[in-house]
């Protein structure tokens, strides 16, 4: 059951749907669909530019991860002897 219980029926929804037609009439409606796939159209372009844009960036730092050097610490014992010649 949805807020309004059983008021939306079949038989409700196409007569809300006629009343759409009427309001907007037969030429708006090409427009609005028109309007409606062009926006669906960018948004999924958009989606696959950011999908392609992160598959970038993972491929680049896991490249730049492969190409760093080992970098080794200092023993404690030397670090305590370079602070005790300060």
């Amino acid at each position: 059951m949805g807020i309004f219980g059983n008021a939306l029926s079949g038989w409700h929804l196409v007569a809300i749907v006629l009343v759409v037609l009427v309001l907007f009439g037969a030429t708006k409606l090409p427009i609005f669909a028109k309007g409606l796939g062009q926006s669906i159209k960018i948004f999924r372009k958009e989606m696959t530019d950011v999908q392609d844009d992160i598959a970038k960036d993972r491929k680049e730092r896991s490249a730049e991860h492969l190409d760093r050097e080992t970098v080794t610490t200092p023993d404690s014992a030397q670090t305590r002897r370079a602070s005790e010649d300060r």
